[in-house]
């Protein structure tokens, strides 16, 4: 593709009849009604498409529509990735309903520019042919087509059809390139397989590029897979692009699991989601009236749900009262996923009737359950709306929480005041200060619930905060919002202080005591019950109710938290300065003697065996030792001196 080259989707609407599928064949050279039922019935049922080539740059890539109001869903299919369509109205039946209907499907879903087209003009004379003009005009007022060119053709003599191209390529040179940038989003709208190819699917580029190995997911379903190869307007090419009717073959997924209306996107392209909020407008010219929490069908990126449609900020929408209200600010509650993003437009039909009644813009794909007239709500949604690139930025950036955005996405804001990037995820401040104040709170309770702790287990903190994130970002984050005076990380312990909680005077000295009971057993420990029963300092602070939080367990806990008694083994401790002398011990003997005995080791420790059994199991997965049989060698820690 060339700088020159302009690609654009070009939606072929109108009435059943009223020669659509004529006219693209006499524009293109291909008759878009492939199927067989099609080319019996003499009318469109399926999407048809085609390329159209206007010269100087201008590709098109025709999407011909089904016109008969049993196939609306069809054709709102076929509109969700137009750029500019031709409305097709026949000279001799002038405008009908479908006519109206899908002009309002392509005004709402936001089409940007078209062409009016009366065709069968060789079937009556000029003036009912300028009727039908005017008739044209009258119906385009208001919407996208107003001041676009009125063409009259026939595809059966072949007169208008040079007029048409040229009202065409003027439209589409009119309208902005079509950029590339963005995640790569392709709504599937054809499925099929082919022999070395596995399955295919077909559908307009909605934003992005795509090329050979890029691993992207379908969607609803999260599905992986592989493109192994991509045809542009059905030729080959080295990459697709955004405005071109691609063929993507795809590696990873079988048949049966693909359908039209699901999407191949990148990565964090889209959402699947069940609850949107929306900004709906009625159809010009609906007059029924939509109620709070009806049931509606809604379409969009070729995939039809059923939903309910709670009205926000609005009693009731339409009707025929003058001053009835045709537009507000809803959320819908879908019974099926939908993939959406920001910005994404979509219609709404009648449960029944089946009508189409308004369009809507998508405005939050993940929002929490709203109440309806709440100005907090409306407030979001207004940014959501109307806000600038930097505000929908914070409020994404906001309402990712503690999950935070990757740094690529936050990288045109990362000097922003309010974006902090933290290990590998970015994250709004106020998050960040939530967190903060939230770890506070809970290592201020901890502490006073539990004194001798020494603080909050991460993995506790973590659970209690709801951080959405996993371990390593928790670490990441703990550590960087410590801050001295506040509270600390310490080991795997968010703590007040590296020391833990303060102790007042009275329970210290009593943990000194017991301390000092420890470093007199030495290696000697009988056991928590027995030490606590028979210990002076326990049995002193049993009678003073200042010290109801001095119990053995949490005394223990205390003395390893600070490094004044090592965890030999369930219920088994000893002081850190016996433990250094009994290395000390061992290393002067591997000095002398490369080998030691459990019965060396008992003479050498002075342990029984219900001791030395389990203290030298802890010295050999301390590296201290190594085991040898019966026989123990010295360990790594113990000749690179780290023991």
């Amino acid at each position: 593709m060339t700088e020159q080259t302009r690609h654009f989707i070009l939606g072929a609407a109108g009435h059943v009849d009223h020669g659509k599928t004529a006219l693209v064949t006499a524009l293109t050279g291909t008759n878009t009604d492939r199927l067989k039922e099609e080319q019996e019935r003499g009318i469109s049922i399926e999407l048809g498409f085609a390329e159209l080539d206007l010269g100087d740059g201008v590709h098109l890539g025709v999407v011909d529509m089904p016109g008969h109001e049993r196939f609306v869903r069809q054709m709102v299919s076929g509109a969700g990735g137009v750029d500019l369509a031709f409305l097709v109205i026949a000279a001799d039946e002038g405008v009908m309903p479908q006519t109206v209907e899908h002009l309002e499907i392509l005004d709402a879903l936001r089409v940007r520019s078209g062409v009016v087209v009366v065709t069968k003009t060789d079937m009556v004379d000029a003036d009912f042919v300028g009727v039908v003009t005017e008739e044209a005009a009258d119906l385009v007022k208001g919407t996208f087509l107003q001041g676009r060119p009125i063409v009259a053709v026939s595809a059966h003599v072949g007169t208008g059809l040079d007029e048409l191209r040229a009202a065409l390529k003027g439209q589409a040179l009119a309208l902005p390139r079509r950029a590339e940038q963005g995640y790569f989003r392709l709504p599937v709208d054809r499925v099929f397989t082919m022999p070395g190819a596995g399955v295919v699917v077909t559908g307009t580029c909605w934003s992005g590029a795509v090329a050979e190995g890029d691993k992207l997911l379908v969607e609803p379903g999260a599905l992986p897979v592989r493109v192994r190869e991509v045809q542009a307007h059905g030729r080959p090419a080295a990459r697709g692009a955004s405005g071109q009717r691609l063929a993507l073959a795809l590696h990873g997924v079988k048949r049966e699991d693909m359908a039209r209306g699901q999407q191949v996107i990148a990565p964090r392209a889209a959402v699947a989601t069940r609850r949107l909020d929306v900004r709906v407008d009625l159809m010009k010219h609906c007059r029924r009236t939509v109620k709070n929490r009806q049931r509606l069908h809604v379409h969009h990126a070729g995939r039809e749900v059923l939903g309910r449609i709670v009205l926000l900020d609005a009693q009731e929408l339409g009707g025929d009262a003058p001053a009835a209200t045709r537009t507000a600010r809803a959320q819908l509650h879908l019974e099926d996923d939908l993939v959406a993003a920001h910005g994404d437009r979509l219609v709404l039909r009648f449960y029944s009737p089946l009508v189409s009644v308004a369009g809507g813009t998508v405005l939050d794909t993940a929002p929490r359950q709203h109440k309806r007239f709440d100005d907090d709500v409306l407030a979001q949604l207004a940014v959501l709306e109307t806000g600038s690139p930097e505000e929908l930025f914070l409020k994404k950036l906001q309402d990712a929480g503690t999950a935070g955005l990757a740094p690529e996405a936050a990288q045109a804001w990362a000097d922003h005041p309010l974006v902090a990037v933290v290990g590998t995820r970015a994250y709004h401040r106020a998050v960040l200060d939530g967190l903060a104040m939230a770890v506070a709170e809970q290592v201020a309770e901890h502490a006073k619930k539990y004194p001798l702790r020494l603080g909050v287990p991460k993995e506790e903190a973590r659970r209690r905060c709801g951080f959405a994130g996993g371990a390593n970002e928790w670490n990441a984050v703990s550590l960087a919002l410590a801050e001295p005076g506040r509270w600390v990380v310490a080991g795997d312990r968010i703590a007040a202080t590296p020391e833990g909680p303060k102790l007042g005077v009275r329970l210290q000295a009593a943990v000194d005591a017991a301390a000092a009971e420890m470093d007199a057993l030495g290696l000697e420990f009988p056991g928590l019950e027995h030490w606590a029963a028979a210990s002076p300092a326990f049995q002193r602070a049993a009678a003073d109710a200042a010290l109801r939080d001095f119990k053995p367990a949490e005394v223990a806990r205390w003395l390893v938290d600070h490094g004044r008694a090592v965890p030999v083994a369930t219920d088994y401790l000893v002081a850190f300065g016996a433990r250094e002398a009994l290395v000390a011990k061992l290393r002067g003997h591997f000095a002398r003697e490369p080998e030691l005995t459990f019965s060396g080791f008992r003479e050498l420790s002075g342990l029984t065996r219900k001791l030395g059994i389990p203290m030298l199991e802890y010295l050999d997965q301390a590296g201290i030792t190594e085991r040898d049989g019966d026989l123990r060698r010295a360990g790594p820690a113990l000749r690179d001196g780290n023991a």
